[in-house]
């Protein structure tokens, strides 16, 4: 069951109960050896939270010079939740499917039916004689109205029940003939009861279909759970990615534009002591970072675009050009991590675990129904019919209520398959599917347990990037602030000289890429666990109702 899975994962020794407080706080050697000049180093840093998002996005389809949009985080989610097309169509499916209950459900409703036949006739008959006497017409001739209704209803048993009545009105005249009464009025009462008594009997089949299809809807809404966290997680990710790709074309753009300041220096100099191997070098490191920004532009551009299609707004038009910027400062996200207590969080929400068992439920439905019909067929009917005739309707419904004249049926008809196969192969074949049910549920849980895991470990292996990358971003910027130092006090600046300031340019511009690399992923990581956990929307604070 789905308890004991969850009691084995608890019980288990391979995860003990610890939780983990992220993004780590402690200070790498480098930052603590340079803490005394932290704040000169910060102001040398590319893309810093100060410069905001302003950068030139180049040009877009249009051949224009691209505009910019701006969206937080939490509107990007929400104008997902109201305009993303999958899930607008997993919406409509859980209405569907309860209609389908609905549509079950009417199978016990009571049925109502009504007839009304006229009837007349006139034709020739055989006249009766006794001792030359004619003692009947040679004709006949009647005037017939016939009516009926019943209601019935199928019992939730197995049985069904019908209560119908009949009245016929026969207005006879036939000539040389007299009837009493004439018009007469024949009433018929009638109760019909009929109930499987071995197979078909009982709730047990009846309400099969019912059952089967509040499952169905169950795991519909499901799939809207599933098809929400991923549409949201997919939104936070594209979110994140564009993000990113912001900030690494404004440090890339940072580096073009320190390349050219030295490949200035370089020009002025080249009269005397710059070869043109040297100047020739530093400008095909400018051009090369010139179409790197270009590139960089393009999928800035690109991931504005995935954007847009996740969010699907009208303001936010895929159709348009407009370029959505993030807003706020890229962060590590903080989370108190338990490895063991997100697997047994996955276990209880994840919808594809829910799935699963649902499916076993409904597999034991199909076991029990296909049970009961390896039972022979013996099925039992009665009736009661109460008899009346007047001379007006009331007067026939007035004998049919003083149980004058009452008809009795009962009955039983029997019939079993000699060797019963189908029946029993039926049964065989619904205990397997229930079987793979369950290991396939089994298989669900080590699934999530594998998923979960990773997602954890991808935290956790991010934060310590995090930690390290900043660490590795410090030591560059440093070696960057060491040569400015050192450009301050030479008499003169060799090409040698600014080459390696060109190298070292780099160096940083890659350390900081790699420390926004690291937080973007970072909280990647946490938007993928929740939804391995299941918890997407608990987080996002949304109520499926």
């Amino acid at each position: 069951t789905h308890l004991s899975a969850i009691q084995e994962a608890q019980d288990g020794e391979f995860l003990p109960l610890k939780t983990i407080t992220l993004p780590f706080e402690h200070k790498s050697t480098v930052e603590q050896s340079l803490e005394n000049r932290m704040e000169e180093i910060e102001l040398l840093v590319p893309a810093r939270p100060s410069d905001g998002w302003e950068v030139d996005l180049g040009i877009n389809l249009l051949q224009q010079k691209a505009e910019k949009l701006g969206l937080t985080l939490e509107n990007a989610v929400a104008l997902t939740l109201s305009n993303n097309l999958d899930i607008q169509i997993a919406t409509l499916t859980p209405g569907i499917s309860e209609q389908d209950v609905i549509e079950a459900e009417a199978a016990f409703d009571f049925v109502f039916g009504a007839s009304l036949n006229s009837q007349k006739t006139k034709k020739p008959q055989q006249q009766v004689i006794v001792g030359g006497v004619a003692t009947s017409t040679s004709e006949s001739s009647a005037n017939i109205l016939d009516g009926g209704a019943s209601i019935s209803t199928l019992l939730t048993g197995g049985g069904s029940l019908t209560i119908s009545t009949d009245v016929t009105r026969t207005n006879n005249q036939s000539p040389g003939t007299q009837l009493t009464p004439n018009p007469a009025w024949q009433t018929i009462g009638t109760l019909d009861f009929t109930q499987p008594l071995l197979r078909n009997f009982g709730e047990t089949v009846t309400l099969a279909q019912i059952r089967l299809k509040e499952i169905s809807h169950n795991q519909n809404k499901e799939d809207l759970q599933e098809t929400l966290n991923v549409s949201i997680t997919s939104t936070e990710r594209a979110y994140l990615e564009l993000a990113l790709q912001w900030k690494v074309l404004q440090v890339k753009n940072w580096l073009l534009e320190q390349g050219e300041q030295v490949v200035n220096i370089l020009d002025l100099r080249r009269s005397y002591d710059t070869g043109e191997a040297d100047y020739a070098q530093a400008v095909a490191t400018v051009q090369q970072r010139k179409a790197d920004v270009i590139t960089q532009q393009a999928r800035v551009q690109e991931s504005s675009d995935t954007l847009k299609n996740l969010i699907n707004s009208e303001e936010y038009s895929l159709h348009s050009e407009t370029v959505i910027q993030p807003i706020g400062v890229i962060e590590a996200s903080p989370i108190i991590l338990s490895p063991r207590q997100a697997i047994m969080t996955a276990l209880e929400n994840r919808p594809d675990i829910k799935k699963l068992l649902l499916s076993i439920k409904a597999e034991s439905i199909q076991v029990d129904v296909a049970d009961n019909a390896r039972m022979p067929k013996l099925d039992m009917q009665a009736q009661m019919a109460f008899y009346g005739l007047g001379g007006s309707a009331g007067d026939g419904y007035q004998e049919v209520f003083d149980t004058d004249f009452i008809n009795y049926l009962a009955g039983l008809s029997f019939e079993v398959p000699l060797g019963n196969r189908a029946a029993e192969a039926g049964y065989t074949s619904a205990r397997l599917q229930k079987m793979r049910a369950i290991a396939t549920y089994k298989k669900g849980i080590q699934n999530a347990t594998v998923e979960v895991k990773k997602y954890v470990r991808n935290v956790l292996t991010n934060a310590e990037l995090i930690h390290a990358n900043r660490a590795y971003r410090l030591a560059q910027t440093e070696n960057l602030r060491a040569l400015s130092v050192e450009e301050e006090t030479m008499a003169g600046l060799s090409p040698t000289f600014l080459n390696l300031k060109l190298q070292t340019q780099s160096g940083l511009a890659n350390a900081r890429i790699a420390e926004f690399t690291s937080i973007i992923n970072y909280n990647k990581s946490i938007v993928d666990l929740y939804k391995s956990m299941g918890t997407t929307l608990v987080v996002h604070q949304i109520d499926l109702e």
